[in-house]
């Protein structure tokens, strides 16, 4: 099957009047062939038989590196193209790496012996699955979307979003049409559970949909353990902000001042960065300055997620989702009610309960559910410590040890396949 050629795919999006010149643009820029034949004949013969994955990148959304180490497991081979960086070694049974071209994925996607394909994209690449139909429009395109751009941008708060320069208009225009088509022209979408608030936000779908959890399969997880004997231990895993990043978009990932509340009250905190370019230092100076500063705080480089539950097991009391929530922040009400962060599901298949904002509605739900942590008003962290001094650990660790089973993706996994193989 030949590779098309840009200026001839047919997309929704290159309809749109709003964003056409945006996506044709992208597609033209990154349109650079060069497929490494024995590499792609390789990949497509471990393909047979084979769940495919096409991913954007390795790193924020690891829900495709838990559903391959189940699958695996139960002897079902997974392969995976991701289209730029790097992909994750010893998880899937074979990878092709795009670096970052739109026409190598093409050329993949064009030889693929597979009648679907589950595409992992959202943001400014939700329209990756509308581009995988277009190329192959025989396939069923199954898309994993995580944080809907249409609840974390709301209309009346766009110009917001465009004038910190985090969008452009074309580009919002795009992702609400490539989110639009995923509800209403893949054949189906995964995405996260949040609540009856995330209703609203997919609405308008057309096609079959499965909510899940971004939780790490049953392997991975460890049984709780009492941490050391000392000062509380609290850890944060995951993105956070310098103050020279937005505050009206981006305020409650500014968390220096929350992490010295803490240690203020004699606790200890150690911060996990996400996922980012460059040193600790370029990225997060202020935060490494601050950890010089203050013995109490501690800030580590990202561990894919296997070893960083291997690192927090037994080594910490409490997980934090504790963030500050401006009245003027202007991210979405639905984005911040409907949130599952994949951290929320490291802390629990580390052993650790949970301390988590109210403002995060469907996550501090299940933390009430489950039992398996304690919902932290913004007010009440000035004075955490002496309430965590009350607080009967054992049998929070306990409700975690009860959740594990319940929380893994292993309970995912059934209503994934059906989608992806076309079954009732």
């Amino acid at each position: 099957m030949a590779v098309p050629d840009p200026h001839a795919l047919s997309m929704p999006l290159l309809a749109d009047p709003r964003c056409a010149a945006h996506v044709r643009s992208l597609l033209t820029s990154r349109w650079q062939p060069g497929v490494d034949p024995s590499a792609l004949a390789r990949f497509v013969e471990r393909s047979v038989g084979a769940l495919v994955f096409v991913a954007v990148h390795h790193g924020n959304f690891p829900s495709l590196e838990y559903m391959a180490a189940a699958l695996r497991d139960r002897g079902r081979p997974v392969v995976a193209v991701y289209l730029r960086g790097e992909a994750p070694t010893d998880t899937f049974d074979a990878v092709l790496c795009c670096d970052g071209s739109l026409a190598q994925l093409a050329e993949i996607v064009a030889v693929l012996p597979a009648s679907s394909v589950y595409v992992q994209a959202h943001g400014r690449w939700s329209l990756l699955g509308q581009f995988v139909a277009a190329v192959r429009p025989d396939l069923r395109v199954i898309q994993e979307v995580w944080d809907w751009m249409d609840a974390f941008v709301e209309p009346r708060h766009e110009q917001a979003f465009v004038d910190d320069g985090l969008f452009t208009a074309p580009e919002l225009a795009m992702i609400r049409g490539a989110e639009a088509w995923v509800r209403t022209g893949s054949a189906g979408f995964v995405h996260k559970h949040g609540g009856a608030a995330l209703d609203a936000v997919v609405a308008d779908a057309k096609v079959p949909e499965v909510r899940i959890i971004p939780a790490p399969p049953r392997a991975w997880m460890r049984s709780p353990a009492a941490p050391p004997v000392g000062p509380v231990r609290l850890v944060h895993a995951g993105q956070i902000k310098p103050s020279t990043s937005s505050r009206q978009v981006f305020g409650d990932l500014h968390l220096l001042p929350t992490i010295g509340a803490l240690t203020h009250q004699g606790m200890h905190v150690t911060a996990y960065a996400a996922a980012h370019l460059g040193s600790l230092d370029a990225a997060l100076g202020e935060y490494v300055a601050h950890a010089a500063a203050d013995p109490r705080f501690r800030i580590e480089p990202r561990l894919p997620v296997r070893r960083l539950v291997d690192a927090l097991h037994g080594q910490h009391h409490f997980g934090l989702l504790l963030y500050p929530f401006d009245a003027d922040l202007r991210v979405g009400q639905r984005h911040l009610q409907t949130a599952l962060a994949s951290k929320l599901f490291a802390y629990i298949a580390a052993g650790l309960p949970v301390l988590v904002s109210p403002e995060l509605a469907y996550m501090a739900a299940l933390v009430r559910t489950h039992g398996i942590g304690i919902v932290v008003e913004r007010e009440a962290i000035a004075t955490l410590a002496q309430r965590l001094a009350e607080v009967d650990h054992g049998a929070l660790r306990a409700a975690v040890a009860r959740a594990q089973p319940e929380l893994c993706i292993e309970r995912q996994l059934p209503a994934v396949l059906r989608l992806v193989d076309g079954a009732p």
